[in-house]
C-alpha cells in the first residue's frame, strides 16, 4: 500500500481547493447557461419584432398598391383583359402567374370567364388578391362543343362561349369608358410592357407572338409602316394569320361593330381570323412592338399525376387534402 506522505492539513487544503474549483465551475456553467438562455430570449424577441415589422411593411405595400391601382386614372385608357379559364390541376398556378403581372399594370380591369355552370371558389379567391377592378363571369360550354378524350386539343375551338360572354359584358357595361381590350389566355406568358404597348390602340393593334404555330415567332409583315401580310409557319392562307394573344381592340371601335363576335362554327385555326375579318382590313392594322416579343404561347406542361391514385389508396385522401392547390 502506498501512503500519502502529505500532511493532513495540506490534504485538507487541497481538498477545499478542489471543492472551490468545482463550485466555481458549476457557478460559471450556470451563469453561462443563463446568459445563453437570455440571449436566446432576446433573439426570439428580436425575431418577433422583425416579423411584426415585416407584416407592417407588407400591409403598407398592399395599401399603397390599392391606392395606386384602384384610384381612377382618367388620363390613360383602361385595359380590359379577358381570360377564359376552366378547372384543372394547373389552373391556380397559371392564374397566379397572370395575377402577378396584371397587378403591376395601372388601369387594368381583369375579366375572368369560367367554363362552368357555377363560379368557383378558386377563381373567386384569385380575384380577391387582385386589387384593381375585376369581373367574374361564367358560362358552360355545351358538351357537343367540348374536346372529347380521344380528340386532339386543336380539333375544336376553345373558349368561344366564354370570350363572347365577355364581349357582351363589355358592350353592356362600359358606356363612356375609354379603353382597349385584349384576350389573355391563362396558359400564356405576358410582360408588363405589353400592356403599355397596346394601350394607345385606336382601332386594332397587331404584335408578334413567341413560341406559336410551330415556329419561334409569328409576326406581321411590315412595308412602309403598314401590315402587308404575316410571317407564320402554319396557316399562311388565313386573312389574319395571328394568335389570340397577337392583337388588341379599341373599345369604342369595337362597339361601333355591333354584330362582331366569335363564330361558333369555324375552320380549325381560323377563329382569330374570322373574328378580325368583321372588324378591320389588314392594311389598317396598327403594328406595335415589332422589335421585340412581349408575349409567349408557352402552355403549361400537363403535370405527371400517375401516383395520385396510389396515394389516395394508401392514405385514404387526395394528396392536396387541406391545401389550396
Amino acid at each position: 500500500m502506498i501512503c500519502d506522505r502529505r500532511s493532513p492539513v495540506k490534504l485538507l487544503k487541497e481538498m477545499k481547493m478542489k471543492h472551490v474549483t468545482l463550485i466555481l465551475g458549476v457557478i460559471a456553467l450556470t451563469c453561462f447557461g443563463l446568459i445563453v438562455h437570455k440571449l436566446n430570449l432576446d433573439i426570439e424577441a428580436s425575431k418577433q419584432v422583425i416579423t411584426m415589422r415585416d407584416a407592417e411593411i407588407y400591409s403598407l405595400r398592399e395599401k399603397l398598391n390599392r391606392v395606386q391601382y384602384t384610384t381612377p386614372q382618367s388620363d390613360i385608357p383602361q385595359i380590359f383583359v379577358i381570360t377564359p379559364t376552366y378547372t384543372r390541376p394547373v389552373q391556380r398556378a397559371e392564374l397566379v402567374r397572370l395575377l402577378n403581372v396584371f397587378r403591376q399594370v395601372p388601369n387594368l380591369h381583369w375579366i375572368i370567364v369560367e367554363d362552368s355552370s357555377n363560379k368557383t371558389k378558386l377563381v373567386t379567391s384569385i380575384l380577391q388578391d387582385f386589387h384593381q377592378n375585376s369581373t367574374h363571369l361564367n358560362v358552360l360550354t355545351p358538351d357537343h362543343m367540348k374536346i372529347q378524350p380521344k380528340e386532339t386539343w386543336w380539333k375544336k375551338p376553345r373558349g368561344v362561349y366564354q370570350r363572347n360572354l365577355a364581349l357582351s359584358w363589355l358592350r353592356e357595361n362600359t358606356d363612356g369608358t375609354k379603353g382597349v381590350f385584349y384576350f389573355a389566355d391563362d396558359d400564356n406568358t405576358y410582360t408588363v410592357d405589353l400592356f403599355e404597348e397596346i394601350r394607345p390602340t385606336k382601332q386594332v393593334s397587331i404584335l408578334p407572338v413567341g413560341l406559336v404555330g410551330g415556329v419561334l415567332a409569328e409576326k406581321p409583315q411590315i412595308k412602309d409602316g403598314r401590315v402587308v401580310g404575316f410571317e407564320v409557319g402554319w396557316g399562311a392562307d388565313r386573312k389574319f394569320a395571328t394568335d389570340m394573344a397577337g392583337f388588341a381592340v379599341n373599345l369604342d371601335y369595337f362597339k361601333d361593330h355591333k354584330e362582331v363576335q366569335f363564330p361558333l362554327k369555324v375552320r380549325i385555326g381560323w377563329l382569330e381570323s374570322d373574328f378580325l375579318s368583321g372588324l378591320i382590313e389588314v392594311e389598317d392594322l396598327e403594328p406595335v412592338s415589332m422589335g421585340r416579343i412581349l408575349v409567349w404561347h408557352t402552355r403549361t406542361e400537363k403535370p405527371n399525376l400517375n401516383r395520385e391514385d396510389y396515394f389516395q389508396r394508401k392514405f385514404g385522401r387526395p394528396s392536396n387534402h387541406g391545401l389550396e392547390l
